[in-house]
């Protein structure tokens, strides 16, 4: 795996707290994922303490995501002009309480309540940091910058989510939220205090500015890029137990185990992606592309041989993810003058292209398809990525 060295990002850094904000901006995305996707690990805990059923208790997974869609663009609108360190600090208060308000919810309806509350700066705060991240660097570091902000995301699928399982199941599922919200105090205040002096006093242009962005062929092709590989992946991730159980003939006790080295491939695969973007970035991202849909076709075709599927997931894992780093960063070049709202919608675009994925599985297996058809479609549509790609790559040399 290839990293810069701590000293490389200093050299380049406008401030000499550069690193350590970055690395507690990584802290802070890692303690927003792991809450996001929480929930699915301490599931029936929550129905049967709430009294509700599992199918219920998993709205909370659903709505958490419509509230990231639709109120982080909306979110982000109306603090444009808030500045920047207050705004941290709202953000990340709107996140505490609303974990503190799950941990101590009585019943299903207030837990709900509280969800939307978590979620709501999810987006916002996230789009924040990678914009945050890299104004602190030189341009040619801003890949990796990305990368390592982004590594948050992954260390929350690959620990934080099981450790958070692991207290919920040892002391009850609200210590579970309960000591991610004085985790994510603590890291706050760090966070604060590395950027008070580094960070702009306020967002850079306006509302209308920020929405005139989106009449930027560049911008749209970098949201559409992002729905198509997004779609591609989730369309295998979301099924990708009954894939390991019923196609693949892995045991159901070895899927965790299967599960985290895929997460282990996603980060190799992050850092990687952040490391070429900045390289050459279309270059990268042609290969990233490319490299998914043929992981997912050479899924298709072996994933039926268990030691396979097994050792392939780090390979799926890796391919995903290394694309994150490159599609943020040319969406945060192509929106350079306002690119708060930008990434913030990219954001919102990776939770619907999640659930679009997820849709367009539940379709083909609906349709009488087994789950082995589903790598076929997810390498069809990065296929499809690939090929928008090229488009507005052509375009783009048709314009100038």
């Amino acid at each position: 795996m290839v990293v810069e060295t701590p000293h490389e990002l200093t050299t380049t850094a406008r401030s000499t707290n550069a690193n350590a904000a970055i690395i507690w901006m990584l802290l802070a995305v890692f303690g927003v994922g792991t809450v996001e996707y929480l929930v699915a690990g301490v599931l029936p805990d929550i129905s049967t303490d709430l009294g509700v059923s599992t199918s219920t208790a998993g709205l909370l997974v659903t709505i958490y995501a419509v509230t990231v869609v639709i109120g982080g663009p909306l979110l982000t609108i109306a603090t444009t002009r808030v500045p920047r360190t207050p705004l941290i600090a709202a953000l990340m208060a709107l996140f505490v309480i609303g974990n503190i308000g799950t941990a101590l919810a009585p019943n299903f309806a207030t837990m709900v309540i509280f969800r939307i509350i978590t979620a709501l700066p999810h987006a916002t705060f996230f789009a924040l940091c990678l914009v945050l991240a890299t104004s602190l660097v030189a341009p040619e570091f801003q890949g990796r910058v990305i990368a390592r902000v982004t590594l948050g995301l992954n260390l929350a699928t690959v620990l934080g989510v099981p450790l958070g399982t692991l207290i919920g199941t040892q002391l009850g599922w609200r210590w579970s939220f309960a000591i991610i919200a004085v985790f994510q105090l603590l890291v706050t205040a760090a966070l604060i205090a590395s950027t008070r002096n580094a960070a702009p006093s306020h967002q850079t242009g306006n509302v209308s500015s920020e929405l005139r962005v989106f009449t930027r062929g560049p911008v749209l092709w970098a949201i559409g890029l992002t729905a198509l590989s997004q779609a591609a992946l989730f369309v295998v991730f979301t099924y990708i137990s009954p894939y390991l159980t019923e196609h693949a003939g892995i045991s159901v006790s070895t899927v965790t185990v299967v599960l985290f080295v895929f997460g282990v491939g996603s980060v190799v695969g992050n850092q990687v992606g952040g490391y070429y973007a900045d390289k050459d970035l279309d270059k990268t991202l042609y290969i990233a592309l490319t490299a998914l849909a043929l992981a997912l076709l050479a899924l298709f075709v072996f994933g039926g041989t268990s030691w396979f599927a097994f050792a392939w997931m780090f390979v799926l894992g890796a391919t995903g993810f290394s694309i994150i780093p490159p599609l943020a960063s040319k969406l945060i070049g192509a929106a350079s003058e306002a690119p708060h709202l930008a990434a913030t919608v990219n954001i919102a675009g990776f939770q619907l292209a999640n659930a679009a994925g997820a849709w367009i599985g539940s379709i083909a297996l609906s349709g009488g398809n087994s789950v082995a058809v589903l790598p076929a479609i997810g390498a069809v549509l990065a296929a499809g990525a690939v090929l928008l790609l090229f488009v507005s790559r052509r375009t783009a040399r048709s314009v100038t």
